[in-house]
């Protein structure tokens, strides 16, 4: 073993990361001395690479604080993301804000717009799943496809940024194939007996969203253990001298085919599915519980144990559910908060307030507001109607649900929130702008 090291002879060596152990020491002191003159204010900051290629985009409660944070001096181990960014970073960029949460909103925004490498959380996935109860006489439940998918390629529609949601699986290998010469073309995916629609193209109630399409899988299968609800494809005319399927033979539908149930007592079973997604509560889960503790008492343990395990899952699946329906029913509030400040204004000018107007879970308004009185007009434009049923939610409403519910369990009693679900009465407009504009003054001389 002549000119080996002893370390290595005996294998007490480490394989380094291709990005470890490249930091500028020089580069990172330069940094460190810029992330100084950043201003102690809510804002977004970037972080750009080689060729002006965009790494990074995050939000902070204060600028110079957190971005100190990535160039301190530590013995610590870093993660791999963070030691990969603090070696190929080479430029710096922020953008002010007037508040913690348009920081955060128009961090989502960027994410999803300018797609950074090392973001992923507003990447993941293009459409969310959902469950389609059909709009028919006798309704279907099935599951809507989240992205179409070539077999064999190893990419689903995040490969092809600029493809339509209903665009067929030969037009989408064509054009891997065009784009890549290089690779073999990939042959379109066996279809199955039904292939589930694309979000939207079809009539009916669509029940999620679902943030993985295993968790709308699992959850459709156990709907469809608990609700008898028909599986078959087309429309369906009743004849009581027909014939059941399989699935009426061993009591996973309830045989609309052959008139075995009313259409009456069939739109029962689908409003109880309903309430079961949207609250948690249904007669057939108690139903469940209830066979569960009968099996208990016979000393059936084992099978209770998988019963009581059927529904903690379903109670996960749903729990979802019932907050997006919760955030579309309560989350009707408008937000006073401090706008960005103008550049050429002097530190004793009281900055501008801006109005963010949240209806159905999701800021359908921002204003930046110098007039109060002329706010009353907008409140009651935006209030006065409910908002417009959808038949599903897109995934960056969705993501943006989710940042304003959160935002609201920390901060929705404070006084720069006016709830507006209550039943409104002839000044309710009037009050709600005094009450944030007595809020603004506050935000200002604190």
């Amino acid at each position: 073993m002549a000119g080996v090291s002893p370390l290595r002879a005996f294998g007490a060596h480490r394989v380094r990361h291709p990005f470890e152990g490249k930091v500028d020491t020089r580069r990172r002191r330069r940094f460190k001395e810029q992330a100084r003159t950043l201003p102690r204010a809510p804002g977004v900051y970037f972080f750009y690479g080689f060729n002006d290629r965009l790494l990074y985009i995050g939000k902070a409660k204060c600028l110079r604080e957190r971005v100190r944070s990535y160039f301190a001096d530590t013995s610590l181990q870093r993660p791999p993301k963070l030691r990969r960014l603090l070696a190929e970073i080479t430029r710096l960029e922020w953008d002010e804000c007037g508040s913690e949460l348009e920081a955060l909103l128009l961090e989502r925004r960027l994410i999803a717009e300018r797609q950074p490498i090392l973001n992923w959380q507003h990447k993941r996935f293009v459409v969310y799943p959902y469950l389609l109860l059909s709009d028919e006489a006798f309704p279907r439940l099935t599951l809507t496809r989240a992205e179409p998918v070539i077999e064999g390629s190893g990419f689903g529609i995040e490969g092809l940024e600029e493809a339509d949601e209903d665009a067929d699986l030969e037009k989408l290998a064509q054009r891997w194939a065009a784009d890549n010469p290089l690779t073999p073309n990939p042959e379109p995916q066996t279809l199955p007996l039904e292939t589930p629609p694309p979000v939207g193209e079809l009539p009916g109630l669509y029940l999620g969203p679902f943030t993985t399409p295993w968790a709308a899988s699992w959850t459709m299968d156990a709907m469809r253990h608990l609700f008898p609800l028909r599986s078959c494809e087309g429309p369906l005319t009743p004849d009581p001298d027909g014939r059941a399927c399989f699935y009426h033979d061993i009591g996973r539908c309830c045989g609309p085919c052959v008139s075995a149930i009313a259409q009456e007592e069939y739109a029962k079973i689908c409003d109880d599915l309903i309430k079961l997604l949207h609250t948690g509560d249904a007669p057939q889960l108690e139903k469940l519980k209830a066979r569960m503790m009968s099996l208990a008492d016979d000393l059936r343990f084992e099978d209770a144990a998988k019963l009581k395990a059927q529904m903690e899952a379903i109670e996960i699946c749903t729990a979802r559910l019932r907050r997006v329906h919760r955030m579309r029913e309560q989350n009707n509030v408008v937000i006073v908060q401090p706008a960005r400040k103008p550049q050429d204004s002097s530190d004793n000018t009281a900055p501008p307030s801006g109005i963010f107007m949240v209806q159905g879970g999701a800021v359908r308004r921002h204003l930046v507001v110098e007039d109060w009185p002329a706010l009353k007009g907008e409140i009651r434009k935006l209030y006065a109607t409910p908002p417009p049923v959808a038949a599903y939610t897109p995934k960056a409403e969705l993501d943006e649900m989710m940042i304003i519910d959160r935002w609201l369990q920390a901060h929705g009693t404070e006084a720069c929130c006016v709830w507006m679900n209550q039943q409104p009465s002839r000044q309710w407009a009037s009050n709600a702008v005094r009450q944030l504009q007595a809020c603004a003054r506050v935000q200002y001389q604190a």
